[in-house]
Parts: structure tokens; C-alpha cells; sequence
């Protein structure tokens, strides 16, 4: 499993650029494959960062294999919880 760091301040163009490693990776895992983003290092979360990690969410279930959040910052958590998206993503924190 490959885990995507991502950048302190994910904004939309920052989103964009996260969707297509997103989707490389996913390629590259294949089916039930795991695919994972640091998100410890956050300290700006925009609305678009969010959905590309509600579609990375679907797609990976859709998959058959995990989509994770890995260490997510406390900007990240309340960002997260500002838009209320905490509990749709919360099962994927590691």
C-alpha cells in the first residue's frame, strides 16, 4: 500500500492534483487494494479536498478494499467536522 502525504494546505487546485494520484493509485491497487492518505501535516482542508475523499471513500468500496486516512491533523478533524463530513469519514482514520 502507497500512502499519499498530503500537502498543508489542500486547496482546490491542490484537490485536483490529489484526485489524479488518487486515481493512479487506485489503477495501480486494483481490486481490494488499499489506498491511504497522510493527512497529519494538514492545516487547511477545502470543500473540494472533501470530495475528492468522499469519492476515494465510494471508489474503494466499490473496489472492495479500504480507502484510509492516516493520521489526520487536528486542523483536519475539525475541518472535517465543520463540514459534516466527521462521521462519513471517521471509520477510515488509522
Amino acid at each position: 500500500m502507497h500512502t499519499i502525504e498530503l500537502a498543508p494546505r489542500v486547496t482546490p487546485d491542490v484537490a485536483q492534483a490529489l484526485w489524479y494520484a488518487l486515481e493512479a493509485e487506485f489503477d495501480q491497487s486494483g481490486r481490494a487494494g488499499a489506498v491511504a492518505c497522510d493527512a497529519s501535516s494538514v492545516i487547511h482542508l477545502s470543500a473540494p479536498a472533501l470530495q475528492v475523499l468522499l469519492v476515494a471513500q465510494a471508489r474503494a468500496a466499490r473496489n472492495g478494499g479500504p480507502f484510509l486516512l492516516v493520521h489526520p491533523s487536528e486542523e483536519a478533524i475539525a475541518a472535517l467536522k465543520n463540514m459534516g463530513a466527521f462521521t462519513t469519514l471517521e471509520g477510515n482514520f488509522t
